[in-house]
C-alpha cells in the first residue's frame, strides 16, 4: 500500500516541483529591468592569457577569442555553416586554365595542329551536342573563353649541388616555351583536361616533352632538368580565381578606410619569413594577390585547393599601420636595427587596430584585458558597449570568482 502511495503521489510532486520553477524563474527582460549593467558589460573567463593580438602571427585559442572580435576578415559562416560575407558584400569563384600545344602529338579526326586550329577545334566541340559524353560535355559548358598565347622566350636560375665539390651552385636555364591555350571557366572544374583528353586525345598531355624545351649553357646540373621543366612548363595548369569585392565605406578602429591594398598585404605579411607566421601553409598555394581597384581583390592559385575560400576569413591588417616605412620607424623610435626588426616585435601586437566590432582598451598581463564597443562598426554597433576578458588560471576559481546571481555579467570559460 504504501508503494503503491509513492508510485502516485512521487510523479505528482515531481511536476509541481517543475510547474513552480517555470512559472518563478525570472525572464530575461525582468533581470536586466533590475540590473541595467547586464546590458552593458559581457564578462568571459579564460584559465590562459593572450600570447600575442595579431591574427597572423598567433594560433592558440585565448589570443584567437579577442582577435575575433578586433579583427574581420573578408567572410565566415553563419550558424548552418554557410559562408557568408563580412568585409566583401560578395565574391566570385572561377578558374584560368592552360595547356602548351603539343606538336608530337595527333588529334583524333585533325591531325598534328597549330595552336589557332586547335582553339577553333574546341570552339566548334562546344557547340555539338556530345550525349554520349556528358563529362567532356559539363567539361566544355563551363568554357567562357578561349585564346592563343604566342611562343616565348626566357631565362632562370636556379640552385643545384654539384656532386663533385659538394658545394652550392647556380644552373642557368634558358626556356622556349611554346604556344599556350588559354580557357576562361565560369567555374572550378578539377576534371577539365581528364575531359578534354577525350577530345584531344587520350596521351595528348602526358606526351608533351618539356624537357625538350629547356637548354643551358653549363653542363652541370642537367640532371634536374626533368625537376625543372615540371616547375617552369607544366603540360597542364589550372588556376582557381576567387574575385571579392569589398564593402565600401568600411572603416578601421583609427577611422582609415578598409581596401584591397589591406587585403593584399594581410597576404604579404603572412609570407613575409621574417614574421614567422604560423599560417603560411594556408596560403602557400596562393600564385598572386592582386588589387584590380580600391575596392576589389583579385586572388590566383597555382593549383586547385579546395579550403581556399575558407583561409580568407583571416583578420585583416591595416596596411598604413604595419608596412615596411611605418616599421622602420617605429623600429627607429624604440632604439632598435630597421633591418632585422619585423612585425613580430611590434608593439601593434599589444595594442591592435582592426575593423572589428570591438576596439582595444587595455591589456593587463595575466589579469585582464578590456576592449570597447566600436560605434562605426560597418554591420551597427554590438549590443555590449565594453567586453572583458579574464584570465584566471586555475579553473575552479574561475567559476567561484563570479558567484550567484549573475546580474550584471556573463560567463564563458575557454582555454
Amino acid at each position: 500500500m504504501t508503494i503503491r502511495r509513492v508510485l502516485i503521489f512521487a510523479p505528482i510532486l515531481l511536476i509541481m516541483v517543475l510547474l513552480q520553477s517555470y512559472f518563478w524563474v525570472p525572464t530575461y527582460e525582468q533581470q536586466t529591468r533590475g540590473n541595467p549593467a547586464r546590458l552593458t558589460e559581457y564578462i568571459a573567463g579564460s584559465i590562459g592569457d593572450a600570447s600575442l593580438l595579431n591574427p597572423i602571427l598567433t594560433a592558440d585559442s585565448a589570443s584567437s577569442n579577442i582577435q575575433d572580435l578586433v579583427f574581420e576578415g573578408l567572410i565566415d559562416r553563419d550558424e548552418q555553416l554557410r559562408f557568408r560575407g563580412r568585409l566583401a558584400k560578395s565574391w566570385e569563384v572561377f578558374e584560368e586554365a592552360f595547356f602548351y600545344v603539343n606538336p608530337s602529338a595527333s588529334i583524333p579526326g585533325l591531325g598534328k595542329a597549330d595552336p589557332q586550329t586547335i582553339a577553333s577545334f574546341v570552339r566548334d566541340e562546344q557547340k555539338k551536342n556530345h550525349a554520349t559524353d556528358p563529362e567532356l560535355k559539363d567539361s566544355l559548358k563551363r568554357i567562357t573563353e578561349i585564346s592563343v598565347l604566342p611562343p616565348k622566350t626566357f631565362s632562370v636560375t636556379r640552385p643545384f649541388k654539384d656532386p663533385n665539390t659538394d658545394t652550392k651552385k647556380t644552373i642557368e636555364i634558358r626556356v622556349a616555351a611554346p604556344a599556350r591555350i588559354k580557357l576562361l571557366l565560369n567555374s572550378v572544374d578539377q576534371d577539365l583536361f581528364q575531359n578534354l583528353s577525350h577530345l584531344l586525345g587520350k596521351d595528348y598531355f602526358e606526351s608533351f616533352h618539356n624537357k625538350d624545351y629547356l637548354s643551358s649553357p653549363s653542363q652541370h646540373g642537367k640532371e634536374n632538368f626533368a625537376a625543372y621543366a615540371e616547375e617552369l612548363l607544366p603540360a597542364t595548369e589550372h588556376n582557381p580565381i576567387l574575385l571579392f569585392h569589398l564593402r565600401p565605406g568600411v572603416k578601421f578602429h583609427d577611422g582609415h578606410m578598409v581596401e584591397a591594398d589591406d587585403v593584399k598585404f594581410t597576404y604579404e605579411a603572412i609570407m613575409n619569413p621574417k614574421n614567422l607566421s604560423p599560417r603560411i601553409s594556408d596560403y602557400e598555394p596562393v600564385k598572386t594577390v592582386q588589387v584590380v581597384d580600391p575596392l576589389t581583390v583579385k586572388i590566383v592559385y597555382k593549383r586547385l585547393y579546395s579550403p581556399a575560400i575558407g583561409t580568407w576569413g583571416m583578420g585583416i591588417l591595416p596596411e598604413h599601420l604595419l608596412n615596411s616605412k611605418a616599421l622602420e620607424k617605429e623600429a627607429l623610435r624604440l632604439g632598435k636595427d630597421p633591418k632585422t626588426f619585423s612585425m613580430r616585435q611590434s608593439t601593434f601586437n599589444r595594442r591592435p587596430i582592426g575593423c572589428g566590432p570591438f576596439k582595444f582598451r587595455e591589456w593587463k598581463s595575466d589579469q585582464y584585458i578590456t576592449l570597447d564597443r566600436f560605434d562605426d562598426y560597418w554591420k551597427g554597433p554590438p549590443n555590449y558597449q565594453r567586453y572583458v576578458f579574464r584570465i584566471i588560471p586555475d579553473l575552479f576559481l574561475n567559476f567561484k570568482a563570479f558567484p550567484a546571481p549573475l546580474s550584471a555579467i556573463h560567463i564563458s570559460v575557454t582555454t
